[in-house]
């Protein structure tokens, strides 16, 4: 039998190895599976905890000054750990709070995770030596990600992020908001590690990192998480200029102090002052962003949700909507016509964000977390256990941390730093006198066979729910991407629908991804097309709606989801009456939701023009018109339907309306530099046109939608038929070429077909 000492030796490794890997997570992108900078990470980290707990378990089964201990923050993160899960029980789609999805990979599994992983790190590392040693392997990680972030723009330019991001760095850790809350937080682990380290040589190294770290984070451009960190820069300085120290040693850091407050203020006078000269502030992607805050729609639309969500929190205040269910509060809100209805999944703020997921409860649990650990912070710097400018410098850490989530949410690269301060914090801040402690523990035979028994039923337990929880939807991760990108190479709708029940058979979270990207690919490359007579169509299609059907009941709240299904359903009423019923259905469950979902109205309108019902479809149109006339979008929905009845007075009104009104809003429009429609807007009117057989006006509109757009297959195709119904066979011809130039695939066949009957 192995002696007690041997067998705690190996259980710390077994421990330690999984742990000290984490701080190199943010270096981690999986690009087998979907969200490549989001997945695989997370997955990871499932993984690499719960293979932790494994020897953990052992290990405080022998031992038991490794258990934990009742202080504030363990009391605290386990009642917040107790209330997230109490409130996605109750909340309106459980499944999904507990599971969350690729994108995000939060939930209430997460939590699950944090809290084990914070209860094994506080466990083990049990000295400043041990976290110092920690906290240099984050910096190691940070290190790396920064070098990556520097070269990526120029090594993958041609990425979906690049292009999404421009100029502003992303790097590893995905996008550049998430990656500067990382890199704000191992800023703060950095000033930790300098002021326990005495070298001068290594404190010189620090400064550095800590300074990289900033040029990146610069470099993101990221609003929110740079004022936070310029807040955290004035309080530290006037820290250092306050503090009353003799010593001469402490007059370069008060100068470097008021140095920094005046560089950061200078640098705020200098960009209002200059914020309507262009031509110098546009040179900056940063300070652009800045100029423009106010006027920037994704500001004014993270405001606007803001505005939502409190309606949603006067809805479930208590215990609030549960996790992954912020789009619910689109059911309590009214929600106008626009031209693409934008939803949000994150409130983009802590505060809102916990009130929505776990309500007053879940919010202040949040909250006792943040006070608990500054509650042991002052006892550590009372006992000195903490210096003086560490107990401050981690204070603020806090306060920047909780500023910069009034902007944005955290992931997995925030979270764990996040829980090894509060892990460090709750450590150092509880020390006690441990004299005499490390004396060998005598352990009797029974215990040591306990713990090996406990650690393999653990390695039983871990492992199953790895396989249910990591390896499952990972390899659907998987396989679901490799459709997409193959998407091409399928010869038949039949194969490609084989491959997706395959992905399907997983049954795991990712089969509403799967799912997905089938309605995807049914409105895409067969309602689009009208592909319905190639193998397997039809069949493709069926399967889509029976799969899309399964997730209705669970989506009750969601009104996006819900959405989705409607558009699919309309499109196939088209060409199948019998989904005209289950459209209609649909659309008043929707109705009964939220009657001021105004979209819902012209998604039965479309219904009633499909009954032959046209004046209900032309009422629901000219209400919905008169009641806002200034809403250009209601006034092209008015005009799409007195296209359908052939109105063609009330079609020129309409669009003469739209014209004003935008001309109005847009100065671009105005002077005539941007087009009065977009187009899509212009192929719907072309397709209104089309449909009553009114050729000349559909053929006018779809020579500004080929000339604004000259590389989509159906619009050149769409061409031809107009073309070919006026009676003008040469340009028919040559629109049905380029069609079958642009996409063989879809046009080539049937292009020869054409043009052999036109030259009989």
């Amino acid at each position: 039998m192995l002696s007690s000492k041997k067998t705690e030796y190996y259980y710390m490794w077994g421990i330690k190895i999984p742990v000290f890997i984490i701080p190199f997570l943010p270096l981690y992108i999986s690009p087998s599976m979907v969200f490549p900078y989001v997945t695989g990470k997370n997955f990871a980290f499932r993984v690499l905890v719960e293979l932790a707990a494994v020897f953990w378990i052992g290990l405080i089964t022998e031992n038991k000054k490794y258990r934990s201990n009742n202080s504030a923050i363990v009391l605290s993160i386990l009642t917040f750990t107790f209330i997230a899960g109490l409130a996605d029980i109750l909340g309106v789609n459980p499944y999904d709070s507990f599971w969350s999805n690729y994108e995000r990979m939060e939930g209430y599994i997460t939590i699950l995770h944090l809290a084990l992983y914070f209860l094994i790190i506080r466990s083990i590392l049990q000295t400043r030596k041990e976290w110092l040693l920690f906290f240099n392997s984050i910096l190691a990680g940070s290190f790396f990600v920064c070098l990556y972030s520097l070269a990526a723009p120029t090594a993958t330019g041609g990425s979906r992020i690049w292009m999404e991001y421009g100029k502003r760095v992303y790097g590893t850790v995905g996008n550049p908001p998430f990656l500067a809350a990382y890199l704000l937080l191992t800023i703060f682990v950095g000033l930790i590690v300098f002021l326990n380290t005495q070298k001068k040589y290594l404190k010189v190294f620090y400064i550095f990192l800590i300074l990289l770290n900033a040029v990146v984070i610069y470099l993101t451009a990221t609003r929110g998480v740079i004022l936070s960190g310029v807040v955290g820069l004035i309080i530290m300085s006037m820290f250092y200029i306050s503090t009353r120290v003799k010593t001469s040693k402490w007059k370069p850091i008060k100068t470097a102090a008021i140095m920094a407050i005046i560089i950061c203020f200078i640098i705020v006078a200098v960009t209002m002052i200059i914020s309507d000269k262009n031509y110098i502030i546009e040179q900056d992607i940063t300070l652009s962003r800045f100029a423009s805050m106010f006027s920037d729609d994704s500001v004014n639309a993270r405001l606007n949700s803001w505005k939502m969500a409190w309606n949603g929190i006067k809805e479930r205040p208590v215990l609030g909507w549960g996790q992954e269910n912020f789009i619910g509060i689109y059911t309590v809100n009214p929600i106008p016509l626009k031209g693409e209805q934008i939803w949000t999944d994150r409130a983009h703020n802590i505060i809102i964000e916990w009130l929505i997921n776990a309500g007053i409860l879940g919010l202040l649990s949040y909250m006792a977390i943040l006070g608990s650990a500054l509650y042991l912070i002052r006892q550590g710097y009372r006992r000195k256990l903490f210096s003086k400018k560490e107990s401050f410098t981690i204070t603020t850490a806090l306060f920047v941390y909780f500023i910069q989530n009034l902007f944005t949410f955290d992931t997995i690269n925030t979270y764990f730093i996040f829980f090894a301060l509060m892990a460090y914090i709750d450590v150092i801040g509880t020390t006690k006198d441990k004299s005499g402690s490390g004396s060998e523990v005598v352990v009797a035979t029974r215990i040591k066979i306990k713990s090996l028994s406990l650690m393999l039923l653990a390695l039983i337990v871990f492992s199953v729910i790895s396989y249910y929880a990591t390896y499952k939807p990972m390899e659907e991760s998987r396989r679901s991407l490799q459709i997409s990108r193959s998407i091409l190479d399928y010869k038949s709708f039949s194969t490609l629908l084989s491959d997706f029940k395959n992905a399907l058979a997983f049954h795991t979270f990712g089969d509403s991804d799967v799912r997905e990207r089938m309605e995807f690919l049914s409105k895409r490359y067969i309602l689009f097309y009208e592909r319905f007579s190639e193998e397997g169509a039809l069949k493709f299609l069926e399967a889509t709606v029976i799969e899309l059907e399964k997730e209705i009941l669970k989506n009750y709240y969601n009104l996006e989801y819900l959405t989705r299904v409607i558009e699919l359903y309309n499109k196939i009423a088209f060409y199948e009456p019998a989904f005209v019923s289950k459209a209609e259905s649909l659309i008043r469950g929707c109705m009964s939701i939220n009657p001021r979902y105004e979209w819902l109205n012209y998604a039965l309108a479309d219904i009633y023009k499909l009954k032959k019902e046209y004046t209900k479809m032309f009422e629901i149109g000219e209400n919905m018109a008169a009641l806002d006339p200034n809403n250009d979008q209601k006034q092209l929905k008015l005009a799409l339907v007195a296209i359908s009845l052939k109105k063609e007075h009330i079609v020129m009104l309409a669009i003469e309306k739209i014209r004003k009104i935008r001309e109005a809003m847009y100065p671009n429009i105005a002077l005539g530099k941007n087009p009065v429609f977009a187009t899509n807007e212009l192929y719907f009117i072309a397709e209104a046109y089309l449909e009553v057989k009114d050729f000349q006006k559909a053929l006018d509109y779809l020579r500004q939608v080929v000339d604004m757009n000259p590389d989509i297959a159906k619009y050149h195709y769409d061409l031809a038929y107009a073309y070919l119904n006026l009676g003008d066979k040469t340009n028919a011809i040559k629109e049905a070429k380029m069609a079958a130039e642009l996409s063989p695939s879809l046009y080539g066949e049937i292009t020869k077909k054409i043009i052999a009957s036109l030259n009989k």
